[in-house]
């Protein structure tokens, strides 16, 4: 009786060995939506696109003129997505706008 519960407890302490841990849903940067992109048109301000999408995660301090809105989400263990748009100015109007999806 004793191995059969020898065997069953290092069953289940081995088994946990083989189980991962939970691993939480990780969402940073800013929130990316297509009504906001959408809306975001060139001939707009520094201002009216801040109005719009908020102060920007990355500033190029070398390039004044570029702000980078990024967003990523990765659920457990799985690839993480990056949803990324890049304005571009020109003497304050916005001239380009960049979105990308991995």
């Amino acid at each position: 009786m004793n191995k059969i519960i020898c065997i069953i407890l290092a069953t289940l302490f081995l088994s946990g060995c083989f189980l991962r841990v939970h691993k939480m849903d990780i969402e940073q940067g800013n929130i990316i939506t297509e009504r906001d992109v959408a809306r975001l048109h060139t001939g707009m301000s520094v201002q009216q696109v801040k109005a719009v999408m908020g102060n920007p995660l990355l500033i190029n301090l070398f390039s004044p003129s570029h702000m980078s809105y990024v967003y990523t989400f990765q659920t457990g263990y799985q690839k993480m997505h990056v949803k990324r748009v890049d304005c571009i100015f020109n003497n304050n109007i916005l001239r380009e706008i960049n979105e990308t999806q991995t």
